[in-house]
């Protein structure tokens, strides 16, 4: 028996919302004007309409009338019917397969998201301590800086605080008198008191005079003493002829180490094995059309080796600046886009400070640098 949740492939516990949807999928699948037939229509059409009603659990076929009484016409339209059944069973079978499909793809796509999503979540983590510690630096620098300044105030021009004599208010002449007079009397108490000495001095006679001037005199400093003590005996100290001399060797300074310069490459947007100038020592680069350099060595990681005769401009939080060599300014790349080989080989070419480095001849040059390494 063949009901019309068959025909649907539904069931009583579908709800509304699943009956339409899967009436919509059949009904332009199996429309007439997209090669279905109408008796085919029709049979969708009547099941939609008994399972809104919740008769969809009645036989089909029964509920099928026919105009013509012939039996034979009536056992036809019974076969056709059946075939439409089984074709639409077969649709529904194969839009099951697909809905099931659909759902291990959207779940396997919400996994790999949630996995994504906690990667980021960690590395935006990582960049806002990085961030936090840069500004702690930033603020202790600026700090260091204000307190190292010195406030200066300005001195105005001679001619804009002199003024005409005559602008002068009474008070301050008044003030400048009275300046005046007491520097006279000043000079003049300056006077008494040498003349007062020199009275002093005939009337009294000259040991009082004597005595004052000894209160001013210095000491004479004791003699020092020094003791000389002697660890050896002074006839020990008598080489002997049979012994050699000893020689004093002054060792010199050990030399500040050469700094390691890369070699000026005329090709562009292609990496390339190199050794450093000052050292037999291995690494790849790779130039951008501006002139700067991505380097690698077996010892550091990526370094930026940027054309100080660009512009210069905001550079991104990962630059760290090391040192500069030459014409270039050298920044190491710890974290973030180009500083690991993932970067460079999962990608056609990277973005770093507005130069686009190209990854042609990475895999290469990079395998042969780690196998110099290893050995």
């Amino acid at each position: 028996m063949t009901s019309f949740h068959d025909i649907l492939g539904t069931d009583k516990n579908t709800s509304g919302a699943d009956i339409k949807r899967r009436y919509k999928l059949l009904s332009s699948r199996l429309h007439p004007d997209k090669g279905g037939s109408k008796a085919i229509m029709q049979l969708l059409v009547q099941a939609y309409d008994k399972i809104s009603q919740g008769k969809g659990h009645e036989e089909a076929v029964r509920t099928v009338y026919s105009k013509s009484a012939t039996p034979e016409s009536d056992k036809q339209k019974l076969q056709q019917l059946e075939r439409d059944c089984l074709a639409l069973k077969r649709a529904n079978e194969e839009l099951d397969r697909q809905y099931k499909l659909e759902l291990q793809k959207n779940r396997l796509l919400a996994e790999e998201s949630e996995r994504y999503m906690g990667a980021s979540e960690d590395e935006l983590k990582w960049l806002r301590r990085e961030n936090r510690r840069l500004t702690k630096q930033l603020d202790e620098a600026r700090w260091k800086l204000s307190d190292t300044n010195r406030t200066v105030s300005a001195v105005p021009d001679r001619e804009d605080v002199s003024s005409p004599l005559g602008e002068i208010s009474p008070k301050v002449i008044s003030q400048i008198k009275a300046i005046g007079g007491i520097n006279l009397r000043r000079i003049g108490f300056m006077l008494m008191v040498p003349m007062l000495i020199v009275g002093l001095l005939f009337t009294l006679g000259r040991e009082p005079w004597l005595a004052i001037l000894a209160l001013f005199d210095e000491p004479q400093p004791e003699p020092e003493v020094r003791v000389t003590i002697l660890n050896s005996h002074p006839d020990d100290n008598l080489q002997s002829p049979d012994q050699p001399a000893v020689l004093t060797v002054s060792a010199a300074p050990d030399k500040p180490q050469p700094v390691q310069r890369i070699l000026l490459e005329r090709t562009v947007g292609v990496w390339q094995l190199r050794y450093f100038e000052d050292k037999n020592h291995p690494y790849i680069a790779v130039r951008s059309e501006k002139g700067s350099y991505i380097v690698k060595g077996c010892d550091t990681k990526f370094q930026y080796y940027r054309n100080s005769n660009l512009r210069s401009g905001r550079l991104a939080a990962n630059l760290i600046f090391d040192r500069k060599e030459r014409h270039f300014l050298v920044y190491n790349i710890p974290y973030g886009n180009g500083s690991f080989a993932g970067n460079w080989a999962e990608s056609k070419s990277l973005l770093i400070n507005r130069e686009y480095f190209p990854n042609e001849g990475f895999a290469d040059a990079y395998q042969r640098l780690e196998q110099i390494c290893t050995f």
